[in-house]
């Protein structure tokens, strides 16, 4: 965000502040709420945008490390650029739900780059769907000695302590991530597995409020809609529900559009949806 951007936000501020300072009409009254809204969303595009930025600069700082030292014949460590190659595509496998295929290209990274965080994160995660959560456990809580506050890392703890049935530490853990802004893809994460696990606890209110923040952070996101149309059915809003699972079943590229499909053809015949999430 640069300084005229910042500038220009703090002047609008100035003047709406001074308009609430003395009586107003109703019609600027509505001007006044529109004017307020706009500002706040300008001031959290500017702020994402730049939250943005700041995770480019670890980029920098992965490539500093791998740098050749100074001592006459040291070698790199580490081939940041090689590793990157394979998170990505493991990241595709993982959205994919090839959750196998993505563990092969995890490793691989690590091959380039041992001690990368995002692989090894990333690698937690594709661990526990293969129900493998102590193995992907620790490798997500080595992260997390290195770097308290990485996302990835500690959504996954988060959704292993879901899985293990640990629901007050893992609303702990995702709550800690959806907090904080610099990973959106954390963030969006964080948001889900937190749905879920209050959908877990009958909380439906809450669970709803989280799994939409999900899927507006990620409209793709076809578990989310998938999860959103369970808690939203038991809160008997039917309706809506069928509206999520429409949406859902039309993003063809997720296995999880198959579910709610299926989800669709079975309140269609009278049933309803499992009590239990099965992701």
């Amino acid at each position: 965000m640069s300084e005229e951007q910042i500038r220009t936000l703090r002047t609008e501020f100035n003047r709406l502040a001074s308009l609430l300072d003395r009586p107003v009409t109703p019609a600027q009254r509505a001007e006044v709420k529109v004017a307020i809204v706009s500002l706040f969303k300008r001031t959290e595009a500017a702020i994402a945008e730049l939250a943005s930025f700041k995770e480019t600069i670890r980029e920098l700082v992965d490539r500093f490390k791998a740098l050749p030292g100074d001592a006459p014949g040291q070698t790199v460590r580490h081939d940041h650029l090689g590793a990157s190659t394979y998170i990505d595509k493991g990241w595709s496998e993982l959205a994919a739900a090839r959750w196998t295929q993505a563990e092969a290209l995890l490793r691989q990274a690590l091959t380039f780059d041992s001690e990368n965080s995002t692989a090894q994160a990333l690698l937690g995660w594709a661990l526990l769907h293969q129900d493998r959560s102590d193995e992907a456990l620790q490798l997500c809580l080595q992260v997390l000695l290195r770097e308290p506050e990485h996302g990835l890392a500690r959504v996954a703890v988060g959704a292993i302590c879901l899985r293990k049935g640990i629901l007050g530490e893992a609303i702990e853990h995702l709550t800690r991530a959806a907090s904080r802004p610099g990973d959106a893809r954390a963030v969006l994460y964080a948001n889900f597995w937190l749905g879920v696990a209050y959908l877990e606890r009958d909380m439906l209110a809450d669970a709803v409020e989280f799994l939409r923040r999900a899927v507006t952070l990620g409209p793709n996101l076809a578990e989310g809609w998938l999860e959103l149309g369970r808690a939203l059915w038991f809160q008997e809003k039917l309706v809506e529900a069928r509206e999520a699972w429409t949406v859902g079943s039309g993003l063809r590229h997720s296995p999880f559009a198959a579910r709610s499909l299926s989800l669709l053809e079975t309140v269609a015949a009278g049933g309803s949806p499992p009590r239990a999430h099965s992701l």
